[in-house]
């Protein structure tokens, strides 16, 4: 089994919900993401002025520290931490005090013999202490703290399904960013060869070697590139524009990528299809998080049903009472009790209202269930077709590689011919259209790659950096 997201060294040091123990743990090596998940802490995500050159990793680190998807995730995960240190807290004993003071004054009045007639005032002090604890309860505590766990469990698969996809939408942007910035290298790449070709058909149409339209032809041509040019330019201001929000900064941060989209990466780890789904019905978090869901539905479950049955607790009480009050009202009095028992409560009536909470959770139990087959049918059709994509694209990342190669080797030929006189300004305008389309279908095919390569990893919940490389 492989680790995801949560398992990098990029989050190394972060802190971490053990679904085991309800407690922080700062951990000092990379974690497994099949029992733990883990989040940058706020000194990691404090980074300095953007470089230069950004690469890939980086930008990742920086728009998940960004990534208010990420941090809500990762607060629901604390908070379903602490839910077990409250269901715990149902195991042990019970102790509460209670301290009063209250003062009045008592008036007797008898009619006929006025010398009985008596009135004075009085002050009670009194401070209890009570002691509960419950010593057996046909598992309601038990369902109870099941749930809470198995509810960690699903928060904890739901933070990786989250970082899995601020990942994939991270990198997906910067691979953008790479696309847009070669798009522009190759559109001032075939604006200067427009212009080679202008030069040319303006030195032969002064010569009386070439006509006005080849002359004509040829600065629509290089009018055309400079607009491609030009929106190329718009293109790539716009896609490291969203990179800079998404890392926080202002749209107008001047930075430039590093890399580029030549390299392809590593395909090792492509498998049969239905290797892959069977990878993928076992470690995807999203999964992981609905299967615990039901479980946590089926604790609820039994929670509610041993809600209706008795409980026994030891019970203690401990109090003293004092009364300041006047000769005529007998004087001053102290009291104290001490008692110890066992308490038995046994639910008789409560309006139906168990009953219908069974019901409930009988319906919550079968809905999760249907939530669970409809993740799987959604995660099967997606890693389907990120698979097919995948194996599509790489093979026209052959072919289009092969075209590039092919339509400048005929470009420069064309060139050659109509400088020298023989080729014409047609061909030569169809070999440079031809060249530009090939270089554009090349990288629109390395963009789909590395997208369907990504999204193919986080289907199978094992992206990571090494799915970058």
């Amino acid at each position: 089994m492989g680790y995801s997201i949560c398992a990098l060294s990029l989050l190394v040091g972060g802190i971490t919900l053990s679904a085991m123990g309800a407690e922080l743990v700062a951990p000092n090596h990379v974690t497994s993401a099949s029992s733990k998940s883990s989040i940058y802490t706020d000194q990691q995500c404090a980074f300095g002025s953007i470089p230069t050159k950004l690469s890939l990793q980086e930008t990742i680190e920086r728009i998940l520290c960004n990534d208010p998807r990420t941090r809500s995730a990762w607060a629901h995960a604390k908070a379903q931490a602490a839910q077990i240190g409250v269901s715990r807290s149902l195991y042990f004993p019970k102790l509460t005090g209670s301290s009063g003071v209250s003062t009045g004054r008592t008036v007797t009045d008898y009619e006929q013999r006025s010398e009985l007639s008596s009135e004075g005032n009085q002050r009670q002090i009194s401070n209890r202490l009570h002691f509960s604890w419950v010593l057996f309860d046909f598992g309601h505590r038990e369902a109870e703290l099941r749930r809470s766990m198995q509810l960690l469990v699903a928060a904890n698969a739901n933070q990786d399904a989250v970082l899995q996809k601020s990942f994939a939408s991270a990198a997906e942007l910067y691979y953008r960013s790479l696309a847009a910035q070669r798009s522009l290298i190759t559109s001032s790449k075939v604006t200067s060869f427009a212009a080679e070709n202008l030069d040319a058909a303006e030195a032969k149409y002064r010569s009386g070697a070439a006509a006005l339209s080849d002359l004509l032809q040829a600065k629509a041509a290089y009018s055309q590139a400079s607009l491609n040019q030009i929106r190329d330019k718009g293109a790539l201001r716009n896609a490291t524009g969203m990179l800079a929000m998404r890392m926080g900064l202002s749209p107008e941060t001047a930075f430039g990528l590093e890399g580029n989209l030549t390299t392809l990466p590593d395909t090792r780890f492509i498998k049969t299809i239905d290797e892959l789904f069977q990878q993928a019905q076992q470690d995807h978090p999203a999964l992981i998080a609905a299967r615990a869901r039901i479980k946590a539905t089926e604790a609820k479950l039994d929670e509610s049903r041993a809600a209706g049955k008795p409980t026994l607790s030891l019970t203690a009480d401990i109090s003293h009472t004092r009364i300041n009050q006047s000769q005529m009202l007998n004087g001053n009095r102290r009291d104290r009790d001490r008692a110890v028992g066992l308490q038995l409560n046994i639910p008789l009536f409560d309006g139906f209202s168990r009953k219908y909470q069974i019901r409930s959770d009988l319906a919550r139990l079968e809905a999760s269930k249907q939530e669970l087959l409809e993740e799987q049918l959604r995660l099967s059709l997606d890693l389907w077709e990120n698979y097919q994509t995948l194996s599509n694209e790489l093979q026209r990342l052959n072919h289009t590689n092969k075209l590039i190669t092919q339509s400048q080797q005929s470009l420069e030929v064309v060139q050659g011919r109509y400088r020298s006189g023989v080729g014409s300004m047609i061909e030569l305008l169809s070999a440079l259209n031809t060249y530009a389309g090939a270089e554009a279908q090349h990288i629109n095919a390395l963009d789909a790659w590395h997208t369907a390569r990504l999204r193919l990893s986080e289907n199978l919940g094992l992206l990571g950096f090494w799915r970058l490389h």
